[in-house]
């Protein structure tokens, strides 16, 4: 190995221990990060701006007090959504468009080494570092006026309070006896039980009869329901990025507020159903039925069909 060869080999070597040391908020806390706790994530964010950084994303995002935010990347795409922030002390933060318009949460640190910030999953890994400027410092326009459920950020922003918000409780979903699941369940079965069994059910139950289901808020990220009959089922809050509704029976249903990113809805009935305020950005609906649909305040960016 030449002397130019090993100068750019113990670089990129030091570089890449570099990059390790925070990798993980268990690193980052033994070379002394430190956690923001709610407070300190709202002074940071409320009206400021802050420049995310990762190995695939590069923007500067504008946290306005009333809980919306716009946003613009390094190449010249632009977004808008919402934030707030959680009892657990994590900045959460949607857009309209970028990663299927999915709510994501982080826990935050302050980097001991360097004027800069760092932004962690739940499972501890690093996805963000962030630099703070003040106050809208890329005059970035809010577009987005849909509001989400608020966690923290309204408390904190009428002044301090002598214990956090607590979080929002879901509200419990009862299976209707109307499925047949729910008849082989047993009479010993609480509804928590039967509820818990249904919606694992439904994440691979291709031509399922689902009918007048309660699947309020369920997780059925990639779910294949193809040809399920889902007729007058809830499905509002439901997460079903990217899941499989091909030719399913949605008639009647009810989606509000439903995540569907990139869901496959071809050939589906949705006849009637109500989709208010539903995520459907690259959504396919080539061949469904829509005959009296609603689809107010949906997000239809880059879908089919519609």
């Amino acid at each position: 190995m030449n002397h130019t060869a090993k100068k750019t080999f113990i670089v990129l070597f030091l570089l890449f221990i570099a990059g390790c040391a925070t990798s993980t908020v268990d690193t980052a806390v033994k070379n002394g990060a430190s956690r923001l706790n709610v407070e300190a994530i709202y002074a940071l964010v409320d009206n400021n701006t802050l420049h995310l950084e990762s190995s695939d994303f590069d923007a500067h995002i504008f946290y306005a007090s009333d809980g919306l935010l716009a946003a613009t990347s390094q190449v010249d795409t632009n977004d808008s959504g919402h934030w707030d922030i959680k009892s657990d002390s994590t900045l959460c933060f949607k857009f309209r468009l970028w990663y299927y318009g999915d709510l994501n949460c982080y826990s935050v640190y302050q980097d001991p080494e360097r004027d800069a910030y760092l932004l962690y999953t739940k499972n501890g890994a690093l996805t963000y570092t962030a630099t703070f400027s003040t106050g809208n410092s890329k005059n970035l326009q809010i577009t987005s006026r849909k509001k989400d459920a608020e966690f923290m950020r309204s408390s904190l922003n009428s002044g301090p309070k002598s214990q956090p918000m607590p979080e929002q409780t879901q509200r419990p979903a009862l299976v209707t006896a109307s499925s047949p699941d729910i008849v082989d369940a047993g009479p010993a079965a609480t509804s928590e039980e039967i509820n818990t069994a249904v919606h694992s059910m439904a994440l691979d139950c291709p031509g399922c009869n689902l009918k007048d289901a309660d699947l309020r808020q369920a997780n059925l990220v990639g779910a294949n329901l193809k040809g399920a009959n889902l007729q007058g089922a809830d499905l509002s809050r439901a997460n079903l990025r990217r899941a499989n509704l091909e030719g399913a029976d949605l008639s009647g249903a009810t989606l509000l507020s439903t995540n569907l990113p990139g869901a496959n809805l071809k050939d589906a009935d949705l006849s009637g159903a109500d989709l208010s305020g539903s995520n459907l950005i690259q959504a396919d609906l080539r061949g469904a039925t829509l005959n009296n649909s609603i689809l107010t305040n949906t997000l239809q960016e880059g879908s089919k069909g519609l």
